[in-house]
């Protein structure tokens, strides 16, 4: 049986290939493969008939086998798909130019008078862009451009086609990179550094890319699928819409703050205006000194609202830790343990699943109504302080660690606890499944109580310890 040797040729030509372009890195085999691989079928083909007149005249009649067959199917396909990443890399193959394409970097530079302009609007789908604000009337443009393409004529004319521009549009100037000019098989970034004038307004459209924002007198708007954001020492208000980052930093802004989208950490510290915060946030969220109210609506089923934040709030997907709240204060959630201490005016808060402890401070108390499904309560009030108490726990123990007026009821598998010391407000504590305690600021839980916060267990003493004791005495 005559075997055919188009396959043992087709792989001395593929792993030639590859070897020239391992001792030629800048060759672009890519780009070739993409265009000519139909040229291995022709020549295949021509293998083949020259093997079929030769076996002809020997008597020998053979055409294509099984294996033969599939190959060349999945040799079309494997071409088709080439050259459709070739051309559209982009919108189908993800990352796809990274890995095939050269990287090329150009200079980026672009000045301007600012003269009139009250604000700068950027226009760069891809890329990292830093704005800091100074004393002067110019616009100042620099950094570089980075272009992945299979070849450098193919960079050098997307770097042409595409220059950083700065236009006069009324009162504002636009910085546009010219990104789309390129065709879609090329891909582009632009990372800018920016100085401006310190009183403009700041307004940026991208796709991809950080931002960095120093030292601006004017609002900031900004709008980006994926991205860092970071801003410190903002004048006026600060919008901000980021389908996706890792962490968004405020700090020192003076206007207000309204921050919407996915992220994972989110921090804001030293806000003077309104904070309203919408989205997901599957990391940290950090708020410190926040002047003016807060409002935290998550997708998660989480809703938070405060009239100001003087001290701090930190909350993750299990933990919510706030101190030093100007109430009134509320906090709905599904499934996190909660501690708040030191909050005026008035506190809601109910959870699913989770602990809550609460120290409000000092007198006079807020009103208080704290709920959880799953979990167990734990009120520490200050001592002497007036108050009316209902407190139920459905399914579960309540605790007396504050002594006084606090009494206390069970029935069945539900206890509860009431009071009235004074003419103070209403605190109501529900616990469907849990314990709930009440006691003293800074003082010790009973010894008695082995489910309070902080109770020691007694050491058991047997009869017979006992009666050598009395002996001794």
């Amino acid at each position: 049986m005559r075997r055919s040797f188009s396959g043992p040729l087709l792989l001395v030509v593929v792993g030639g290939l590859f070897l020239w372009h391992n001792l030629h890195p800048e060759a672009p085999l890519f780009d070739m493969v993409a265009r000519y691989w139909p040229f291995v079928l022709i020549a295949w083909g021509l293998v083949r008939l020259v093997e079929v007149s030769v076996w002809r005249e020997t008597g020998v009649r053979r055409g294509f086998s099984g294996g033969e067959i599939v190959l060349i199917v999945l040799i079309c396909l494997a071409g088709s798909g080439i050259w459709a990443a070739h051309e559209h890399a982009p919108r189908f193959v993800m990352g796809g130019l990274e890995f095939w394409g050269q990287q090329y970097d150009y200079p980026v530079s672009a000045k301007a008078a600012a003269a009139g302009a009250k604000r700068i609007v950027f226009e760069n789908p891809r890329g990292y862009i830093k704005v800091t604000g100074a004393d002067g009337g110019d616009v100042t443009v620099n950094g570089h451009k980075t272009i992945r393409a299979f070849n450098k004529d193919d960079a050098d004319r997307s770097d042409a086609d595409s220059p950083v521009e700065i236009i006069p549009q009324g009162d504002r100037l636009m910085v546009r990179t010219n990104q789309d000019r390129v065709r879609s098989n090329i891909r582009i970034t632009d990372d800018l550094e920016i100085t401006v004038p310190r009183g403009m307004s700041v307004e940026s459209r991208s796709t991809t890319g950080d931002h960095e924002i120093t030292d601006i007198g004017g609002d900031v708007d900004i709008s980006v699928g994926r991205g860092d954001i970071r801003l410190v020492r903002i004048g006026g208000n600060v919008r901000l819409d980021a389908g996706r980052s890792e962490t968004v930093h405020l700090a020192d802004v003076k206007g207000r703050v309204d921050v919407q989208g996915r992220g994972n950490d989110l921090d804001m510290e030293n806000i003077a205006g309104q904070v309203t915060i919408g989205g997901t946030y599957t990391g940290t969220l950090d708020l410190k000194n926040l002047a003016k109210p807060l409002q935290f609506g998550g997708s998660r089923g989480t809703e938070l609202s405060a009239q100001a934040v003087p001290g701090r709030i930190t909350m993750d997907l299990s933990d919510f830790d706030g101190r030093d709240i100007t109430g009134p204060m509320r906090l709905v959630t599904r499934a996190r343990d909660i501690r708040v201490q030191q909050v005026t005016q008035s506190l809601e808060v109910q959870t699913e699943r989770g602990d809550i402890e609460l120290t409000p401070g000092k007198t006079p108390l807020p009103a208080i109504e704290a709920q959880t499904g799953s979990g167990k309560i734990d009120l520490f009030l200050p001592e002497n302080a007036a108050f009316r108490l209902e407190a139920t726990a459905q399914r579960g123990e309540a605790i007396n660690d504050y002594g006084g007026a606090i009494q206390k009821d069970t029935q069945g598998r539900s206890a509860t606890l009431a009071a009235r010391a004074g003419d103070g407000p209403l605190i109501k504590l529900t616990a469907r499944q849990g314990t709930i305690t009440v006691g003293k600021q800074g003082a010790p839980a009973a010894e008695d109580a082995p489910d309070a916060p902080g109770a020691k267990q007694m050491k058991k003493i047997s009869p017979k310890e006992l009666k050598d004791s009395e002996t001794k005495m």
